[in-house]
């Protein structure tokens, strides 16, 4: 099973696991979905389109299928297809806004757009970036900051992000900062 949400954006069914495929090269395999538990459902359902930002709603979703090795027995294959398929779609559909899908498979999915030639992916990359830098969530800023996406700007836009932060923002995110470089660390060996 195959769908086009751009020329060049796809995704495909292969081995019963959903995988999005770039200019026909394959970029990353989706590893699981966010879904509303029925307690939470209303709260997360009950906000606007330009207030939903799944980084933030993340605590309020269901992530059990994350968890699950087989999750073929709580949904097939097909819908879970489908439903990767849907969110990538209203991504698309809505500018490809960083806050419908999370940060992690959304910025690297539209820098990997923009470098692919994708016209939409180049004109909101860069805004994407300073957008969700400017809204605070410390998680995400941090993820943007080690990851590189600030390299992305000019030394201008980035040190203006900077400026612009409150003393005690910069100190948590210098904090959140060296916990991850200190995490990584661990790792590396």
């Amino acid at each position: 099973m195959e769908i086009s949400i751009t020329p060049i954006l796809k995704l495909k069914l292969e081995n019963e696991q959903t995988v999005i495929y770039i200019n026909n090269r394959r970029f990353l395999q989706c590893k699981y979905l966010l879904m509303n538990s029925s307690e939470k459902q209303s709260e997360v359902n009950s906000a606007p389109l330009d207030e939903i930002n799944i980084d933030v709603q993340i605590d309020k979703l269901d992530r059990s299928l994350e968890l699950d090795e087989d999750i073929s027995t709580i949904i097939s294959p097909d819908t879970e297809f489908w439903a990767h398929a849907s969110n990538l779609q209203a991504w698309y559909e809505n500018d490809y806004n960083t806050q419908i899908l999370h940060s992690n498979l959304a910025f690297p999915l539209l820098k990997k757009l923009s470098n692919a030639g994708d016209l939409k992916a180049k004109q909101v990359f860069k805004q994407e970036i300073m957008k969700r830098f400017r809204a605070g969530n410390l998680n995400v800023m941090t993820f943007l900051v080690k990851e590189g996406y600030l390299d992305q700007l000019s030394i201008e836009e980035s040190d203006g992000l900077y400026q612009e932060l409150e003393l005690s923002t910069y100190k948590r995110l210098q904090k959140n900062l060296q916990e991850a470089s200190k995490n990584k660390e661990r790792f590396l060996f």
